[in-house]
């Protein structure tokens, strides 16, 4: 595949949204719910039931009871019993419905948790490229902050609400449909009305213009609500990881506290909640507009109803107990008609952010499409070939590379020099293909290693960057970078490393905690302690490969040069590659690369180097005083 074909087809997965369809994010989102956890359903089921008919519990029982207390006739047991099973049903109704909330809460903690580590998974599995771009990045921390009240984690407690607001309507209009069958009694005009269709007709065309109307407005505020999610993602995503990159972790402390940084952090963070609050006013102000007649519209239906139901009892069409029915369920009507407008406002403007969801799950792994082995001929023989490379990072318009051509193969030792920006590091990203060339191709065996099984292809190389990570896990679990390890290996790791008289200090050995994010007693390590580790860890891999890009930067140069010498020796007949500003690994490699501006410039080794007079001796002699 050509670079410019490449492009494209970056473009067209990262850049495009894919097309939003409501009903099949609704589909993949309930069965995404009944795969990760199969109860949750049938529980929001059960509660959005119960839920509906509560209610009602009260409002037949009372009725009865107060039909009972009007009647000459009265049966006084009978009342008892009523009034008994009102209190007993209405206890275990309570307490059932708050276990099954309950139920449902701890439920959705777990989807919770499980979109959690989604997310984790989706970004270790993604291109490292992608990684870094701005618009997966936002997704990802929209996906994170809102997915309790949002997305599909809060799915399963809008098909409850959705489905205990549709039984609530269906109740209270099966029992509102009696209102209209009792006949008022009397003559005139208002006795007529009363009893005539009409009436009936009048009563459902206004409750279905207010649920309509309700529904129509909930839409157009759910996509003001939506974009207003979209547009304040940006300053929002900013402000997050300011506080919590910026002020929160301890490593940042030092500088903050030195250089009175907070001011300019604090201006910053007023900046971005302008931003965000500008942002939220203004949809506020359109909700507040677009709510206002479907509010009064509702209120209005209300009153009607205790009208219409307060004349017809006035004129003999039922008792005082079924006022109180008839009333109590024009209320649980009005209220479900309420919730049935919330819920299908927060449907809709949910269904954006499990479409989010998905989308960000969806967004494909292309460094994972070969299919080819690393065999173990491979391992014993092999030979990596840069051949026309050209590379430029996502967002930049000028390369980083330019048809780069080199090869080295098992056994070499490889120094790879030259200044700051000069294409080192990218080189290397390439040869671990956290990126993929654009133009050209990097062969292992004379095959493009796009077409090797990308798990076994990585698993060829240990590797220390410059930029390398000292995680807050245990001084072993950081070296093994696994929780399950051989802990002599390990400790073997760390003494070569140069490390293991810090080690023998330790109380708790390798099971010392690093850094103070978990307890106390953590272990805050110096910066050459901590490229130890990393080294260490290089060593603990014990891969085919070893690649060191600049990991000694916080020694000297004395103690750099014994690094070195130690990991040459033990790399013996490995492959390697070292890359550092400073010459000292350079006089026992068996050749050098020298890079500028993205260009290999010189190749040889370092008496051929120095002899030809060119990049490399104008370097050599800068630092010589050094090695002498």
């Amino acid at each position: 595949m050509s670079g410019k074909e490449k492009k494209t087809v970056k473009k067209k997965e990262v850049g495009k949204e894919p097309e939003f369809h409501r009903m099949g994010t609704v589909i993949r989102g309930l069965k995404y719910l009944a795969k990760d956890s199969p109860g949750i359903l049938p529980v929001a089921v059960l509660h959005a039931l119960l839920s509906a008919a509560y209610p009602y519990i009260g409002i037949i029982l009372s009725a009865a009871i107060l039909t009972g207390l009007a009647d000459p006739g009265r049966d006084m047991r009978q009342l008892f019993f009523l009034a008994l099973l009102l209190v007993v049903l209405n206890f275990l109704g309570r307490r059932l419905l708050d276990f099954l909330g309950q139920l449902q809460d701890v439920l959705q903690y777990v989807v919770m948790k499980h979109v959690d580590r989604s997310v984790a998974e989706k970004a270790w599995k993604m291109e490292y490229g992608m990684s870094g771009n701005p618009q997966v990045n936002e997704r990802k921390w929209t996906i994170t902050y809102y997915h309790y009240g949002r997305g599909v984690v809060a799915l399963a407690w809008q098909v409850k609400n959705f489905l205990q607001a549709l039984t609530t309507i269906a109740i209270s209009v099966t029992l509102t449909a009696q209102l209209f069958m009792a006949r008022a009694v009397g003559e005139g005009k208002i006795v007529a009305f009363l009893n005539h269709w009409l009436a009936a007709v009048l009563f459902w065309l206004f409750a279905a213009l207010t649920i309509g109307f309700t529904i129509w407005t909930s839409t157009k505020v759910q996509k003001c609500y939506y974009q207003m999610g979209e547009d304040s993602r940006r300053p929002g995503n900013q402000m997050m990881a300011l506080l919590e990159r910026g002020c929160a972790e301890y490593t940042k402390g030092k500088e903050l506290r030195l250089f009175g940084a907070e001011g300019v952090i604090s201006r910053r963070l007023e900046a971005l909640a302008g931003e965000v609050v500008e942002i939220s006013r203004r949809v506020f102000r359109y909700e507040r507009k677009m709510t206002g007649l479907p509010t009064f519209l509702s209120r209005f239906f209300h009153m009607v109803v205790y009208l219409f139901v307060g004349v017809k009892a006035f004129f003999g069409a039922f008792g005082a107990g079924s006022i109180l029915q008839y009333t109590g369920a024009v209320t649980q009507l009005g209220d479900g008609i309420t919730l049935f407008s919330e819920v299908v406002r927060d449907f809709l403007q949910n269904l954006r952010y499990i479409h989010d969801y998905f989308t960000f799950l969806d967004l494909p792994n292309r460094m994972d499409t070969g299919t080819l082995p690393v065999t173990k001929q491979i391992r014993e023989a092999y030979e990596f070939t840069f051949r026309n490379v050209t590379f430029t990072y996502p967002g930049s318009a000028q390369p980083v590379l330019h048809n780069v051509n080199c090869s080295f193969k098992k056994g070499e030792k490889l120094a790879v020099v030259g200044k700051n920006g000069s294409g080192k590091t990218t080189f290397i990203k390439l040869l671990c293909r956290l990126y993929d060339p654009e133009e050209g191709e990097i062969l292992l065996n004379g095959v493009d290693i796009r077409r090797y099984q990308y798990d076994q292809y990585m698993d060829l190389f240990s590797t220390v960057f410059q930029d390398y990570q000292i995680f807050a896990f245990e001084l072993g679990e950081n070296v093994a970078s696994a929780s399950d390890y051989q802990e002599s290996l390990v400790s073997d790791s760390l003494e070569f490393a140069g490390f293991g008289d810090r080690l023998k200090s330790l109380e708790k050995g390798l099971h010392t905690q690093v850094y103070k994010y978990f307890g106390e007693d953590g272990l805050e390590l110096s910066g050459g302690e901590n490229q130890k580790v990393a080294i260490a860890r290089c060593l603990y891999k014990d891969a085919d490969y070893v690649i060191l890009d600049e990991p000694t930067a916080a020694l000297d140069p004395v103690a750099e040069a014994e690094v070195y010498q130690r990991m040459n020796r033990f790399v013996k007949d490995k492959g390697a590659i070292y890359i550092s500003h400073r010459l000292s690994s350079c006089h026992f490699c068996d050749r050098i690369l020298v890079f500028e501006e993205g260009r290999v410039v010189e190749n040889g080794t370092h008496g051929e180097l120095l002899e030809a007079g060119g990049l490399y001796q104008k370097m050599w002699e800068a630092q010589a005083q050094y090695y002498a």
